[in-house]
């Protein structure tokens, strides 16, 4: 029997209706609201997609099936096979991948409507796509107004001979980004070597470029050096300047799960986007139901203020003793440097440049 009144009973009430719940496996502190899917909220409407692709689907119901069970992630590298991963247990199956469904299902283009490449000039890239796959080699002739249909023989006969007759250093491989998979650009970068070329390049390049430029002179390596299973097994997630929930919708689940592993999310940024203060992960049932608060500290830095802010956290952990001496000595360089920097700053002109107050410092270090 619980016994109380007021205030505290119900406080008293709430902690053992919470007990209850955990002990069913669920989070109750971590729930955004009874709002099943997020009906009402500012989100992605992950269902009402699924219906809609669905009934796009419905005329390649079969295909359909096949790629998403047999194939992998047109949106991510996540070791997707299938319906599973091998980060996470439970179904992978994210919007992004949904949403591209349609370009491994739709049927053959008609083959007259590349007869005339004037008239192809005046389509925009969407109407390009909705012609439909190529279901066979097109070729077109110096001197001829479009392309017409040729044999295999004949199709690899010119590339054979065209590759053949060019030297490798004056033959160069382009990919597209939308829909192909990192297998194709493993495959790809294996024909370039094959046939002796450095010269291969991608569109993905033009949007990732100065990401991995970036992390290279700052970190040493233009790659990620850690793994979403790094962040599941973190205790703080320092979301700097990026949205997930719309630009990577599918580390949000990763990101619940870090949370109910016991992690806290920090999320710097001038604008805090409503998915990162809840979110409804539509392959979590308990999440799907109640929604998750992934935020647990905003630090709102004014544009261009991140720097600033960076300054004067490392300034302040550093005064206070709290830097990891042993590892930084041993996995980076110009600690010293950065420490003569530091000094000649100060955390009032910082937090000013930075936008933010000294509470938010302090919360954050």
């Amino acid at each position: 029997m619980i016994a109380g009144s007021g205030a505290r009973g119900e406080v008293v009430t709430n902690r053992v209706v919470a007990g209850g719940l955990r002990r069913l496996g669920l989070h109750p502190e971590l729930w955004a609201g009874l709002a099943p899917n997020g009906i009402g909220h500012q989100k992605p409407h992950h269902y009402r997609d699924m219906l809609r692709i669905a009934g796009e689907q419905l005329p390649h119901a079969r295909r359909a099936w096949r790629v998403l069970t047999r194939g992998v992630c047109d949106g991510c590298a996540l070791g997707v096979a299938g319906l599973h991963d091998w980060t996470l247990d439970g179904v992978h199956l994210c919007t992004t991948r949904l949403e591209l469904l349609g370009l491994n299902t739709m049927g053959p283009l008609d083959d007259s409507l590349l007869a005339d490449v004037g008239r192809l000039g005046s389509m925009d890239r969407t109407q390009l796509r909705e012609l439909g796959r190529l279901a066979h080699p097109m070729r077109r002739r110096r001197g001829e107004p479009g392309f017409t249909r040729v044999s295999w023989e004949e199709a690899l006969e010119v590339l054979r001979a065209g590759l053949v007759d060019t030297e490798p250093e004056r033959i160069a491989i382009y990919l597209t980004s939308r829909g192909l998979t990192n297998e194709t650009y493993y495959v790809a970068g294996k024909a370039a070597r094959a046939i002796g070329t450095a010269n291969i390049d991608s569109a993905a390049r033009v949007c990732h470029a100065p990401s991995t430029v970036g992390l290279g002179e700052t970190i040493g390596v233009g790659a990620s050096t850690c793994s979403l299973r790094d962040v599941l097994e973190s205790d703080l997630v320092v979301l700097w300047g990026t949205n997930p929930a719309n630009n990577q919708p599918v580390f949000t689940k990763y990101l619940h799960e870090a949370k109910v592993n016991g992690a806290r999310v920090v999320v710097i940024n001038p604008y805090l986007e409503p998915g990162l203060e809840r979110y409804w992960v539509p392959s979590n049932a308990e999440s799907a139901v109640f929604g998750t608060r992934i935020c647990d500290l905003h630090v709102p830095v004014r544009v261009g203020g991140d720097i600033a802010f960076a300054c004067a956290a490392l300034k302040v952990l550093d005064d206070r003793g709290l830097l990891d001496e042993e590892f930084i000595g041993s996995h980076t360089e110009g600690l010293e440097e950065l420490r003569r920097h530091l000094s000649e700053l100060s955390i009032p002109e910082l937090l000013h440049e930075a936008g933010i107050g000294s509470d938010v410092l302090e919360e954050f270090v």
